[in-house]
């Protein structure tokens, strides 16, 4: 009857599966069938186009469908993506409510200038910054 507790017991492998034809997963099959028949009736009836232009718009119809739609595109999609290209940006913040700042450094700098007295001899020397 019951074996001992340490045996393995027998597991469907097909319990996580998800139904499918093939390759073909099932809850695609009736938006591929509509894709079809539309491309039918309005590529090769509508506009008389021959079959292989409605074969290839189908198949255009189809992977789109199944792009979109599928349950594991991101993972096939992620392989096109290129990673973000960061730069450094050295504005400063302002808020948007306030009125529009003057973002040109050097009229900052030029208003000091004219502001600030120094003496002649003192504009030559180097700055030195010890720490």
């Amino acid at each position: 009857m019951l074996g001992h507790p340490d045996d393995f017991v027998p597991v469907n492998g097909a319990i996580n599966m998800k139904p499918g034809f093939g390759p073909i997963p099932a809850d695609q099959l009736i938006p591929w069938c509509v894709i079809a028949l539309f491309n039918i009736v309005i590529v090769n009836r509508i506009f008389g186009a021959g079959w292989i232009p409605t074969i290839l718009c189908i198949g255009w119809g189809v992977a789109t469908w199944w792009v979109l739609t599928g349950s594991d595109a991101s993972r096939f999609l992620s392989k096109f993506h290129s990673p973000p290209s960061w730069c450094y940006g050295h504005l400063a913040y302002f808020t948007p409510l306030a009125p529009y700042p003057d973002l040109n450094p050097r009229k900052k700098i030029q208003k000091r200038a004219k502001r600030r007295k120094t003496p002649k001899n003192s504009r030559n020397r180097p700055r030195v910054n010890y720490f």
